[in-house]
């Protein structure tokens, strides 16, 4: 009996050997943005010289995290432009890539609230002025709202901790539940039921400051569900940071680490064989893949078409992303339209609440190098500006520049889980975006993919193994 088990032990230890120097893993990843460049970067920490990874990207390498040049001279971002100061994996991948925090300008930014036709409220330089003007208009709403949401912060951080030990989720209800069971119920509510009805807040916090952020940060008002809403509003306090040189380094420098290999082309097919998956690119070129990363939206209004064969993905049934066009103008502002926001030579943000004005931002940027002038601005809308529209906010106007993209989901309530499973070895990063669309919530996506895959195949591995030992016996 001994000799038995002895053997067994032999036979296993030789197939696992034999297994483990076999062909190389090879695995495809569709999209090269942030989603897609930190799931590379994880597989390569996971699987370290045994995988192969090829990043297809068909436009520019970094997705949504992009910037323009202007004619002053200077690059401004266009797409995701800051960082919260505890997005950990955010904050990691430019410790530990040699990358460094861009440093502000700009000193004593003011903010106005706009409704349409004035202010509902504005800035005040002077700290404690402000604090006053503040609980004047929103009373103890606003101290109960920055607790929840830190709150809401500190059972959002207990991802790393799971994620650290391996632990993967196959759909986004169960990564969210593992956060906290509460967090599930906040895609089934709009985030502003939840905050009058259930939390209390004022309604002029939540018609103004939280209606203001969700338009600044999502193109959309607080009809969204809890979650998103919530994560919006996190991203409106001060602990604010990007990346010197771009937020799209970050990608730049994730691609770089992972040694994956880039192909300039656009997937236009993804077929299922049996336990490998083809793709096709636009200049007709196909290749083979043990696993596939979709790391790019799947939507009803998809922008670049795709086909999955011999599969079955009813993409009317996902939802669609929601249309965002960034402006970026050399001129100066007809101030005499902002009074009094306007009236003194700083730099401002004013967002419109104003869901028929053509705008949902207007504010001036800094360049992602340090560099600062007042006379550059980025403005957020729902439609391309006419030159009539760019003509009645500005003047002296040398420079324009416009990205209209579908940015991030069309919120709604309720929102279903998604999964992050197309098909077995076929995976879907973006899923999480239905959350909320943030760049640290894909590095988590990201992340979970990852865990999916070395489950998966190491759970082939053992099972492929204990079959050979037992035919070799």
């Amino acid at each position: 009996m001994k000799y038995l088990m002895e053997l067994v032990v032999f036979f296993w230890f030789l197939a696992l050997l034999k297994c483990t120097h076999q062909a190389d893993l090879n695995i495809a990843i569709v999209g090269s943005g942030i989603g897609g460049t930190s799931c590379a970067y994880f597989l390569k920490e996971i699987f370290k010289d045994l995988v192969n990874l090829d990043i297809y990207e068909g436009n520019k390498v970094g997705g949504r995290l992009a910037t323009v040049m202007m004619s002053d001279g200077n690059e401004y971002e266009t797409g995701g432009s800051v960082i919260h100061q505890r997005n950990r994996y955010m904050s990691n991948f430019v410790t530990n890539l040699g990358l460094q925090k861009r440093k502000s300008v700009f000193k004593n930014e003011r903010l106005g609230l706009y409704n349409g036709k004035d202010f509902d409220f504005i800035e005040n330089d002077n700290y404690l002025v402000n604090m006053m003007n503040i609980l004047w208009r929103y009373g103890y709403s606003i101290k109960r709202l920055q607790e929840f949401i830190n709150s809401m912060l500190d059972k959002f951080e207990r991802i790393y901790e799971l994620q650290a030990n391996g632990v993967s989720f196959d759909s986004t209800y169960d990564l969210l539940k593992a956060m906290d069971p509460s967090f599930v119920n906040y895609l089934n509510i709009s985030v502003r039921d939840a905050y009058l009805k259930e939390e209390h807040f004022s309604e002029a916090l939540i018609t103004e400051l939280v209606q203001a952020s969700l338009r600044v940060n999502y193109g959309q008002n607080t009809n969204v569900h809890e979650f998103v809403g919530s994560v919006s509003m996190a991203g409106m306090d001060g602990s604010l940071w990007s990346v010197k040189g771009g937020n799209k380094r970050v990608v730049e420098k994730l691609l770089e680490k992972s040694n994956a290999h880039l192909v300039p082309e656009y997937v236009v097919q993804i077929s299922r064989n049996n336990d490998s998956y083809t793709l096709l690119t636009n200049f007709k070129k196909k290749a083979t893949y043990d696993y596939v990363v979709f790391a790019a939206p799947l939507a009803e209004n998809q922008k670049v078409p795709i086909t999955f064969s011999n599969m079955l993905l009813e993409l009317n049934k996902v939802g669609k992303y929601h249309q965002t066009v960034s402006t970026l103008v050399v001129g100066e502002m007809k101030r005499t339209k902002f009074t009094p926001i306007s009236d003194d030579l700083i730099p401002i943000t004013i967002i419109s609440n104003n869901e028929n004005e053509f705008f949902n931002s207007i504010s001036n940027v800094e360049g992602v190098n340090e560099t600062a002038s007042l006379n550059v601005w980025k403005i957020f809308s729902q439609h391309p500006l006419s030159s009539n529209q760019i003509d009645y906010l500005f003047e002296n106007v040398s420079d324009v520049k416009v990205v209209d993209w579908l940015a991030y989901p069309h919120y709604k309530v309720p929102t279903e889980t998604q999964s992050f499973h197309i098909a077995d070895r076929l995976y879907h990063i973006n899923a999480i975006e239905w959350t909320a669309s943030a760049m640290e919530m894909s590095c988590i996506g990201a992340k979970n993919v990852a865990l999916l895959i070395k489950k998966h195949y190491y759970g082939d591995e053992q099972n492929e193994t204990n079959k050979r030992s037992h035919m070799e016996l």
